[in-house]
């Protein structure tokens, strides 16, 4: 399961996914998991009068689901702030493969 999570994420962030013709059907639930994750995530932090209950109520998931979502972003966006140029590099190895 990881590994093929881990090659539909560096499919994606790569740009290679959105280059092939036709997504391959395992990865369209995964991406749409992913870009909702994302949405609610965004819609919580682009207006800063929403409360996480708000949300909750808007997209009908739990609140510890949320919460969960929350932590996991944050937790990504520390260690990429902490390694950026070694994403960056990754990326970039990623582009040239």
């Amino acid at each position: 399961m990881a590994d093929r999570t881990d090659k539909m994420l560096r499919d994606y962030f790569s740009g290679r996914l959105k280059l092939m013709a036709e997504v391959e059907p395992r990865y369209k639930q995964d991406m749409a998991d992913i870009t909702f994750c994302l949405s609610v995530i965004k819609r919580h932090y682009s207006d800063k009068f929403i409360t996480w209950e708000e949300v909750v109520s808007e997209v009908g998931k739990s609140y510890s689901q949320l919460r969960t979502w929350r932590n996991d972003f944050k937790t990504l966006l520390n260690v990429m702030t902490q390694h950026g140029d070694e994403f960056i590099k990754l990326r970039h190895e990623a582009l040239q493969a």
